[in-house]
């Protein structure tokens, strides 16, 4: 099989990210100056898989599903990251169930579980196929998302992703997972959040199976999960593309919106 694999090493700034439990998203976001906010597009609902899912819309055009990651909330993206894309896409950010404005069933959480409420999301606003960006955990639950339901892929990206909690390069992550799958203190959703990711068996086995064209974003100080493992996985898939910011840290859309915006942007509008 041929694959095309583009390593694309471009300047950025050196930033710093919390490393405690959903502290990805905490601290030194950066926002240009703009009047935009995400408050500016209403919280909606929709029925999705017994729950009630809390969504932001923001642009119109073709869609784009935001998935966001471990712990954080559609009020956590980069405002800049969201305008941007807005510009020129149908921008769709939703809570995770349990997360946020979206509710929860009481139940365990599971990784093919939260995939298929984004599903159930794109079925209720009639959507029948959307590219996807998902970050950290949201990259994971993306890859489930476009080899489980491959129809409702278009385009793929993949910021901070990994494959698996289990192995040498997401000891970090998975440590961190632990702790926060054991803290009383926690919301019982974000624990719940840290038990799927720590019991999902990945998707290592199945990444030939995705089809979506696929572009796979990390930044060389991303330590949760470092460029190893989005180079592991373009080599399974088709003419994937990589792009390395250099001195990026994990969730690198949160410090730089105007370069990774860019670098969805040109993506998509590839042919």
């Amino acid at each position: 099989m041929n694959l095309k694999t583009f390593i694309i090493l471009s300047l950025a700034l050196t930033v710093l990210a919390s490393s405690g439990c959903a502290g990805f998203y905490s601290e030194g976001a950066r926002k240009e100056s703009t009047d935009f906010f995400l408050s500016s597009s209403p919280v909606k609902y929709a029925s999705v898989n017994g729950i009630e899912l809390g969504y932001r819309e923001f642009g119109s055009g073709e869609p784009l599903l935001l998935i966001m990651g471990f712990g954080g909330t559609m009020d956590m993206w980069n405002a800049t990251f969201v305008e941007r894309l807005a510009q020129d896409y149908r921008v769709i950010s939703f809570d995770n169930r349990g997360i946020g404005y979206s509710s929860d069933d009481n139940g365990p959480f599971s990784m093919d579980l939260l995939a298929g409420d984004a599903a159930g999301l794109l079925d209720a606003l009639g959507i029948p196929q959307a590219h996807v960006f998902g970050t950290s955990m949201g990259a994971s639950l993306a890859q489930v998302l476009a080899f489980k339901h491959p129809e409702k892929v278009d385009k793929l990206i993949l910021s901070s992703a990994a494959y698996s909690t289990n192995g040498p390069e997401t000891e970090l992550l998975k440590n961190m997972l632990q702790s926060c799958a054991t803290n009383p203190d926690l919301d019982p959703a974000v624990r719940k959040q840290a038990d799927a990711n720590l019991k999902w068996n990945g998707t290592y086995g199945h990444l030939p199976e995705i089809r979506s064209k696929t572009l796979l974003l990390v930044g060389t100080a991303d330590e949760f999960t470092p460029p190893v493992i989005s180079l592991e996985i373009a080599e399974k898939l088709p003419g994937a593309k990589v792009i390395v910011f250099q001195g990026a840290k994990h969730c690198g859309e949160r410090y730089l919106p105007v370069e990774y915006s860019n670098a969805v942007l040109d993506f998509l509008s590839e042919g």
